[in-house]
């Protein structure tokens, strides 16, 4: 009786609404029914159109909250039924006055490397006559060099708001934030941890900062920088569906 009426409850209060970027999001009755139940336990022969369906969100939704880049789910797996944002380091990524206006990209790399991380690649890049060291604004590890999987390191270009040196094209440097998940997705693939962290990122970066305005690159995408960065391996098509 209690699961039903809070089925009703969630059915009743729903109501979609679209961010800037085109991705519906729960509105403010939405988050509240949606307490109610924060998570959805998949059942055998259930898919994410089914699940979305019973609780009147979108798939592209699921996929989000839920660090997706596939259609992939299995009994047992939890999904979340609203934004989660728990995996970023919020309070570093919120410390600088944001130049909104400035950031018309998001261009995700791989480091071409098995280990690393923030630290590590700063020294490398002031080694090469980097002036501001670590060229990307977020590096998300790889579970090498005591950094966990999938934790998202905050660089200093980010937090003093200042070009990146991750690119060739000055106009690129100067109007896109860098993005580098350690490991080389040419001979292996993105971790779930990782690519989880990276959805959540991207997402808060271009619909929550952004407004939906920054559009989501990879390093190939870009003309004239000669690169096969971030990899074969990476999930770039369905990032793109997700982002644009």
């Amino acid at each position: 009786m209690e699961e039903s009426r809070r089925n009703f409850m969630i059915q009743c209060a729903t109501r979609v609404t679209l961010s800037a970027g085109g991705v519906a999001l729960l509105s403010s009755a939405d988050i509240s029914a949606a307490g109610l139940q924060r998570y959805h336990v998949v059942r055998k022969n259930e898919n994410l159109t089914v699940i979305a369906r019973r609780y009147g969100v979108t798939v592209n939704n699921l996929k989000l909250w839920n660090g997706l880049a596939s259609d992939v789910i299995m009994p047992g797996q939890k999904l979340h039924l609203r934004v989660q944002h728990s995996s970023l380091p919020l309070a570093t990524i919120n410390r600088p006055k944001i130049n909104t206006a400035k950031w018309k990209n998001i261009i995700a790399h791989h480091s071409a490397t098995y280990n690393g991380n923030a630290k590590i690649f700063d020294a490398a890049h002031r080694r090469r006559g980097m002036e501001n060291g670590l060229a990307y604004h977020f590096v998300i590890c790889n579970g090498t060099n005591g950094s966990a999987d999938g934790k998202i390191e905050v660089g200093s270009r980010w937090l003093r708001q200042i070009k990146g040196g991750h690119v060739k094209s000055a106009v690129y440097n100067n109007n896109s934030i860098g993005i580098c998940l350690v490991g080389n997705f040419e001979k292996k693939w993105v971790s779930k941890n990782q690519q989880a962290s990276l959805i959540s990122l991207v997402d808060y970066l271009k619909n929550t900062m952004l407004k939906g305005r920054a559009k989501f690159l990879v390093h190939r995408e870009l003309k004239n920088e000669q690169t096969i960065c971030p990899g074969k391996n990476f999930p770039a098509k369905t990032l793109h569906k997700l982002f644009g």
